[in-house]
């Protein structure tokens, strides 16, 4: 058994008005990867699109701060991740394995911004889904950001926030919170 965290810390905070944070767990037991994600503070009563997102070829990826903010806008969008955490790689939503990335399976936060997500992934088969998008079978999940997502429609962002993903809007896709994935010993 193998095992791996993120602590996850708040991003784009001064702007959503709320310190998102929380933590991601993977563990890899034989044919299984169960994944556990608890997070607190979040925006109230919407859906939280959350992935772990990294590099194809290994590099590792390291999760954004408003250092990334490359245009001023004093937000961080997730065009403005890329270059230090690489592309979405993996959902966090009802079904990973499968990698539908735009989908509306992801978990809900209540009505004081905590949910709690868990899964089991038959890890044989996303790591063919993965090899099919990446080139390779193994998730290097050392090597990769866990991003959670998701601001209310009524937060007004300037037209500089990016990252439209086929009909989700920035809304949808605004980081909100990101931690390093570190295998525990």
């Amino acid at each position: 058994m193998t095992k791996y965290i993120a602590h996850i810390n708040p991003l784009n905070a001064e702007k959503i008005g709320c310190q998102s944070h929380g933590t991601a767990e993977f563990t890899e037991n034989g044919d299984q990867l169960h994944i556990k994600v608890e997070m607190f503070d979040t925006p109230k009563n919407i859906e939280h699109w959350e992935h772990f997102h990294g590099f194809p070829d290994g590099k590792v990826a390291q999760a954004a701060t408003m250092a990334q903010d490359v245009n001023h806008d004093g937000f961080v969008d997730l065009p403005e991740t890329e270059p230090v955490s690489g592309t979405t790689m993996v959902p966090l939503d009802a079904d990973p394995a499968k990698m539908n990335i735009p989908n509306n399976t992801y978990p809900v936060a209540d009505s004081n911004g905590y949910y709690e997500y868990e899964v089991d992934v038959p890890l044989t088969e996303l790591q063919e889904n993965f090899k099919k998008a990446f080139g390779s079978t193994d998730l290097q999940l050392d090597k990769r950001v866990v991003y959670v997502h998701g601001v209310p429609e009524s937060l007004e962002l300037p037209d500089t926030v990016k990252g439209c993903v086929m009909d989700y809007d920035t809304h949808t896709t605004l980081p909100i919170a990101a931690g390093k994935i570190e295998k525990e010993d």
